[in-house]
């Protein structure tokens, strides 16, 4: 794999597109400074990927686009494309099949960067994943630039073992190593989430299990309901089916009565027929009497008519002739004026025709003296065209001379200046200052270290506290949330219990102070079932409150039905001990208590029930009763558990009062947690602005160090420059001196000659203007003789014109006079032909009169006997309209029964509806209907289950399908864990791999290395050793150092060699890597300058012996080196600010050379 060539456009000093071919092995970049050369090695690393715009060499990445020069703008973008000969298939992969591979780079003014690989779009990522492990990159051993020798030699550990992992291959496994770890830590991230969400779900099915029993109990009440619904309606829609028969029995009887009415009509419409036909008979006789009359009217007006239009073409044919003879003899003046006009003509054109001879012959010779002049003209013009060449060649070298004289002394004022500029920034540059201003930027930025650390220590503090309070708030969210359901829970049995309590104690009489006698009454604890049960036998006693037995009695058409009221004489304050009575706590009870002995056993109640007078009975705490010959066991339907839901709902209150005083303390303490989060958190933000200002100053302090460093070695650099440049341009200055005089001398013999020839110029003048005369003159003349000829054609074709259009006057007169003879002719003709039929069409005419009248007659009688058919119809209409109205009152009481019908069996429709949208058919409910199934039985049951469904309060109808969901989402979660549980233990895994490969290769790397090293270094300085030392002993993390010691030193440190030994080391290095894994190619920029003659010739030996493997592309200023290479590559800068190539292969300019 070799590159073939280099594309640029736009990229820095290259503004025009630009191909640099590498056609060889060694190719040198050679041209002064500032052309433009190092542009070339910074459009490698450029298209390589290259991401920091200082290692370019700029500010910022749009800097690489050329910002234009003092004779060109600026350009919008740029590019970069490397072409590679890849044939022998060094990069793998899917590229493994080109023989060809293109890699480009693209980017805008608006920093947008775009890459290509085979003119595909890709990422920048693709590049440098394309090249790993090849040597290549923006940052490799394959690219040595300006003062990378010394940097290299001077290196971190940690930077010169990029160098070994590069030339190991493993960079690869490097960067798939950092994807594996954030995989990991991504999965752990995934893995302590998805455990959250675990434990959270796991609390939410356990809620939802609860809430999907009650929704379960919901839908098979829900189902009863809708049964209940079906079985309604189709009770409603027997009742509806049965009207509608009755109805349909009624329209049956109104439809006969229609029958006959209809009939009845029928039979008066069949004689109206019959009139309407004789009618019809009249009414066509009518007709062609009418039809008779009108031919006879239409024949009478037609005969009329003839005889006005004859009587009218007669007097018009006598109007014609007349004007046929004055216009007759109006054309016979006109011709003869006409003939005369003709013969006019024709003898002015007779006139004309010699004179248009002889104007022909003077216009002959006009044009032969023009010709002549014009023939002298030319022959002069010949003659004083190379006079006016010699003269301008003259001038234009004067000029150019000038220009030349203008232009040195210009340049000697550039170079003036130039030298005054060097010699001022000479005087100007000071090391020193820059020297304190870098020691005070080091302990700067040391400190601002210390401190971005302190900062770092506060902000992971802070972030521990917030994480550690948000664990708080969320455990006392938890808890709150579950008081919250507890408290609700009650609410809602305490709702349901007060309202069900509320409708069995609504007031079921007319009377004010009525009420249910348990609603008055307090009973010791575990006796209220006791005392239910008794008052449930009483038949659902009421309580009157304050009203005596007389009042009730005189109201008693007001008081509910089928109970027993309790007035105030009902009532005593004294109760017997054992009895029920005492164990009420009120101080009135009712008086029948006292003879209720209350028992907690039913054997201790058989045991006194012997002794129990007639009136007297005993009750068990279990709610048994008894008395002589009787028991009663079991709860009222109304009045069942009221005193025990009583009893509850006290105890649910209660209850209340302490879950919601858990819950406000629940909520403070939520609330205490909140805002200690939300003041950690303002104290953790705090502390990352902290941080983020300390990073920000030390980076910034790092920033203006490595500025002031750079600044140093460039000033440094720059005063050697300049001490340079004095020189070259003091000895410029004296050159263009010399060519100043060269130049004056040269001016002064030109301005001679130009005088001698405009000395003799006026002679010229004086004869040019007198040709010019003579030719204008003669020019005159033609044009003066072409008019004179053109005027009399005109006058000629004018009376030839007028000569035709008489001929055709004549001509079309004598014709229209002919014409005027054949019409008279034919008129007199025609007006004998119109007198003979008059007579005839006066005898037609009496005739038709005669017939009219006879016809007019028989019109008159065929009209009467019309109108008397026309009575007749109309008696006969007037006796339907009769019968018409009698069939509508029938057909409006047909419509009226079938309306109420309709009635009916929408409602029955109504009702079938209704089944349908509960999914039912009405057929199956219709059969399992009893025959006893009564409407209103179907509503109380069809209440019942309405008032359970009610008792169930707030239903979560979704808790069941949401429990399925919860669920399976549940089990989906499990699986995940357990994936990521294996994703997790693989990753490890393939981290162990990489780790194991990685020191595999690095160590045989650094010893193949480190051998090669050992022999090179040799090789390069004549002797000496050197060799390459791991820090430390882990092989993942181990920095690299070099030592070498040149022939004769025992130096203790790299750093104590010279300049040039450095280069010879860092040279020796980074071929030992290329003989290990040799990279496509390599870029050399410089790297020979520090070198004397003796260490470039081992160099280029060493390169020489190299390139059978690896192809060089190097930039020089030595001799030594150009002569090495084969294709020498120059950069020039002819135009200021824009680089162009010349290239010259060496071998085939040798063989040219020689003889």
């Amino acid at each position: 794999m070799r590159l073939k060539k280099i594309k640029l456009a736009g990229f820095k000093s290259f503004v025009d597109p630009t191909s640099i071919p590498f056609p060889g092995e060694m190719t040198a970049i050679v041209g002064p400074n500032g052309c433009g050369k190092s542009n070339v090695i910074d459009a490698v690393r450029w298209v390589l990927g290259e991401s920091s715009a200082k290692n370019l060499r700029g500010d910022a990445m749009t800097d690489v686009i050329f910002n234009g020069s003092s004779a060109r703008k600026p350009v919008g973008q740029c590019s970069v494309e490397l072409v590679f000969d890849n044939s022998s298939g060094r990069i793998g992969g899917e590229y493994a099949k080109y023989n060809e591979l293109s890699v480009k780079r693209l980017v805008t003014r608006d920093a947008q960067s775009h890459y290509f690989l085979n003119g595909a779009k890709c990422r920048r990522r693709d590049v440098t994943d394309l090249f790993l492990g090849t040597g290549l990159g923006p940052r490799s051993y394959a690219i040595i630039e300006q003062g990378m020798i010394s940097r290299l030699i001077e290196s971190k550990p940690q930077e010169l073992r990029v160098f070994i992992e590069e030339a190991a291959g493993i960079s690869k496994y490097k960067e798939r190593r950092r994807e594996t770890e954030n995989r990991i830590r991504h999965t752990q991230d995934n893995l302590e989430r998805l455990e959250d969400v675990r434990g959270e779900l796991g609390q939410q099915l356990e809620k939802l299990q609860r809430q999907a029993a009650a929704a379960r109990r919901y839908k098979a009440l829900k189902a009863t309901e809708r049964q209940l619904k079906a079985d309604l309606a189709a009770i409603r829609w027997l009742k509806h089916s049965e009207q509608i028969e009755k109805l349909q029995h009624q329209i049956q009887l109104q439809q006969s009565e229609l029958e006959a009415l209809v009939a009845r009509q029928r039979g008066d419409e069949a004689g109206i027929l019959g009139y309407q036909q004789q009618a019809e008979e009249r009414k066509a006789q009518l007709d062609d009497i009418q039809q008779q009359l009108f031919t006879i009217s239409t024949a009478i007006t037609r005969i009329e008519q003839n005889q006005l239009h004859s009587q009218q073409r007669s007097n018009q044919i006598g109007r014609e002739l007349h004007e046929l003879a004055d216009r007759r003899s109006l054309l016979k003046a006109s011709l003869e004026e006409a003939n005369q006009a003709l013969q006019l003509s024709l003898n002015r054109l007779e006139d004309m025709e010699p004179r248009l001879e002889l104007l022909d012959a003077s216009y002959v010779q006009a044009q032969e003296n023009r010709d002549q002049a014009e023939a002298e003209q030319r022959e002069f013009h010949a003659r004083t065209r190379v006079y006016e060449q010699k003269y301008n060649e003259l001038k234009q070298q004067a000029q150019t001379c000038h220009s030349q004289i203008q232009s040195t002394m210009s340049m000697q004022l550039r170079t003036a200046q130039r030298i005054a500029e060097l010699e001022q920034e000479q005087g100007e540059l000071a090391h020193g200052e820059l020297e304190l201003q870098l020691e005070k930027l080091s302990q700067d930025s040391e400190l601002a270290q210390l401190t971005r650390q302190q900062a770092e220590e506060n902000f992971s503090a802070s972030k521990a506290r917030v994480a550690e309070q948000r664990t708080a708030l969320s455990e006392a969210l938890l808890k709150h949330d579950e008081q919250k359901e507890r408290v609700q829970t009650i609410r809602s049995q305490l709702h349901a219990l007060e309202q069900l309590q509320k409708s069995q104690s609504q007031p079921q009489s007319e009377l004010e102070g009525i009420r249910p006698l348990w609603q008055s009454l307090t009973v010791a604890p575990g006796w209220e079932l006791a005392v239910e049960q008794v008052l449930a036998g009483l038949n659902e006693p009421m309580l009157a409150e304050k009203t005596l037995l007389t009042d009730l009695v005189a109201n008693w058409k007001n008081l509910p039905q089928g109970h027993r009221i309790m007035a105030l004489e009902g009532y005593s304050d004294q109760k017997r001990a054992g009895s029920l009575a005492a164990l009420l706590d009120d101080t009135l009870v009712p008086a029948g208590f006292n003879h209720i002995h209350a028992l907690d056993s039913a054997e201790e109640a058989l045991v006194r029930l012997p002794r129990l007078a007639d009136h007297e009975s005993v009750v068990v705490k279990s709610g048994l009763w008894m008395g002589r010959g009787w028991v009663m066991s079991g709860q009222a339907d109304r009045e069942q558990g009221a005193l025990q839901r009583a009893a509850h709902i006290q105890g649910l209150q209660e209850q209340l009062t302490v879950e919601q005083a858990l819950l406000d303390e629940l909520a403070d303490e939520v609330e205490m947690c909140r805002q200690t989060l939300h003041g950690l958190e303002q104290q953790e933000e705090q502390h990352q602005s902290a941080l983020q200002r300390a990073s920000n100053q030390a980076e910034q302090l790092q920033n203006q160090l490595s500025l002031v460093e750079f600044q140093l070695n460039q000033s440094r650099g720059r005063a050697d420059k300049i001490a340079q440049d004095l020189d070259n341009q003091r000895g410029l200055l004296v050159q263009e001196e010399q060519q100043l005089e060269i130049f004056s001398e040269q001016l002064e013999m030109l301005e001679a000659e130009i005088l001698e020839h405009e000395t003799d110029q006026a002679d010229v003048a004086t004869e040019r203007e007198q040709l010019e005369q003579k030719i204008a003159h003669a020019r005159r003349t033609v044009e003066q003789q072409t008019a004179e000829r053109h005027q009399l054609e005109l006058s000629i074709q004018q009376h030839s014109n007028q000569r035709d259009l008489y001929r055709q006057q004549v001509s079309r007169n004598e014709t229209q006079l002919e014409e005027y003879r054949s019409r008279e002719t034919a008129l007199e003709q025609e007006k004998l032909e119109l007198a003979q039929p008059l007579e005839q069409q006066r005898e037609q005419l009496e005739e038709l009169l005669l017939q009219r009248e006879g016809a007019e007659e028989q019109r008159v009688m065929a009209q009467e006997a019309l109108s008397d058919l026309h009575k007749l119809i109309q008696e006969a209409q007037q006796d339907q309209q009769g019968i018409q109205h009698q069939i509508q009152q029938r057909q409006t009481a047909i419509d009226s029964i079938k309306l109420e019908m309709e009635g009916y069996r929408v409602r029955a429709n109504t009702v079938l509806e209704q089944l349908q949208e509960t999914g039912q058919s009405l057929k199956p409910i219709l059969e399992q209907l009893t025959d006893d199934a009564d409407e209103k039985s179907w509503q109380a049951e069809l209440d019942k289950t309405l008032a359970a469904i009610g008792r169930l309060g707030a239903v979560n109808l979704a808790a069941v399908e949401e429990y399925d969901i919860q669920a399976e989402r549940k089990a989906h979660l499990d699986t995940q864990h357990e994936d990521l549980v294996t994703a997790l233990e693989t990753l490890q895994s393939a981290i162990r791999k990489i780790d194991k490969e990685t020191r595999s290769r690095f160590s045989d790397t650094f010893e193949r290395v480190n051998e090669d090293l050992k022999q090179l270094f040799p090789k390069v300085f004549g002797g000496g050793s050197a060799y390459l030392a791991l820090t430390d002993d882990d092989l993942l993390e181990t920095g690299v150092t070099i030592m070498a010691r040149p022939p004769g030193k025992k130096n203790s440190t790299i750093h104590l060699l010279s300049g040039g030994e450095k280069a010879l080391t860092a040279l020796s290095l980074v071929f030992a890597i290329f003989r290990l894994n040799p990279a496509p190619f390599c870029l050399l920029d410089e790297v020979d300058a520090p070198l004397d003659d003796a260490n470039v010739g081992r160099f280029c030996a060493l390169v020489s012996e190299m390139s059978r493997t690896v192809q060089f592309i190097y930039i020089t200023h030595n001799k030594i080196a150009m002569e090495m290479a084969s294709h020498l590559t120059g950069v020039t800068m002819a135009e200021p600010g824009v680089s162009r190539m010349v290239a010259v292969d060496v071998e085939e300019a040798m063989a040219f050379a020689e003889p």
